[in-house]
């Protein structure tokens, strides 16, 4: 009688799982896919269209491998074609804005044909594992190219901008060296120093990952407004090349070498650009730095 009951058992047990199996519907390709969710969207992902999604991979074992739920940022990536089917690539094309599905894939396609990289630790080779999605914004390509035109537009602004203050800055900087008659050497990104008191009993000049000590006094270049400087009798220290400082001293200091003084004239696009400093230096400002090097 206990054998009948545990046999009975076993064969509901089997029944249910087959009807569990038979829920997944499957695609000409082969992808099997239960939609768990079917939200009211009717916007479907089309080639030139961008998706976002959360996820999560759980393996033969219905362990949870990886998950990105708990992000509030969901995964946003330009819509993918499905090279490789069956794939979860072809998995999203099938899915609207809130739709939630499970997908069965293979391992070793998913990972070398999706993801680029090996099996990780708790899939094994061959086996079959499970992909939840849950899509978040669909956006078609009609709307992705209407962005794309006024980031275009943006940009072109923008550079048209940064065109004539780069002119304004070469204007600035070369009048105050006529002005001052000073000559100064140019960096590569349209900074000029302008030597005060050499050093010459060294060729060897300041180098990327140098640290430098120096001592200095900055000024607004066309205002002559002094908005920073080294404490009396104290040196700043950094590492040239590192991006610790703004890009004009970062090029500058490496046209200099130890125990030497110099102006270090910086337009605005290698010191703070157009935010500014606070309220001390002003959008697009260039300025004009003497350092002193210990």
């Amino acid at each position: 009688m206990l054998k009948k009951s545990l046999s009975l058992l076993a064969g509901a047990f089997l029944i249910a799982s087959i009807t569990s199996c038979n829920k997944f519907k499957k695609t000409d390709s082969g992808l099997e896919y239960l939609i768990a969710k079917d939200s009211t969207g009717d916007v479907y992902p089309e080639k030139g269209g961008f998706i976002t999604f959360w996820f999560a991979i759980k393996n033969d074992k219905d362990s949870t491998i990886d998950s990105q739920f708990s992000d509030p940022n969901p995964v946003g990536i330009p819509t993918p074609e499905a090279v490789h089917k069956p794939s979860i690539e072809e998995g999203f094309w099938l899915l609207t804005e809130g739709d939630s599905a499970e997908f069965l894939l293979n391992a070793d396609s998913l990972y070398a044909n999706t993801f680029h990289r090996p099996l990780p630790t708790g899939i094994t080779a061959g086996s079959k594992i499970k992909m939840v999605v849950r899509m978040g914004k669909v956006y078609p390509k009609k709307f992705v190219d209407s962005v794309m035109v006024i980031q275009e537009e943006q940009q072109k602004n923008q550079m048209a901008e940064e065109m004539v203050t780069y002119k304004q800055d070469s204007i600035a900087i070369q009048d105050y060296l006529k002005k001052n008659n000073l000559k100064g050497q140019a960096t590569i990104g349209g900074a000029y120093v302008v030597k005060l008191k050499e050093n010459k009993s060294t060729d060897i000049f300041i180098a990327p990952m140098d640290s430098v000590q120096t001592k200095y006094v900055g000024k607004l270049l066309i205002e002559g407004t002094e908005f920073d400087k080294s404490p009396a009798g104290e040196y700043f220290t950094f590492v040239v090349g590192m991006g610790q400082v703004i890009k004009g001293w970062d090029q500058g200091f490496q046209k200099l070498k130890h125990g030497e003084k110099a102006l270090i004239i910086i337009p605005s696009r290698l010191a703070y650009g157009s935010r500014g400093a606070g309220g001390a230096i002003p959008p697009n400002a260039p300025l004009v730095f003497e350092v002193e090097v210990k």
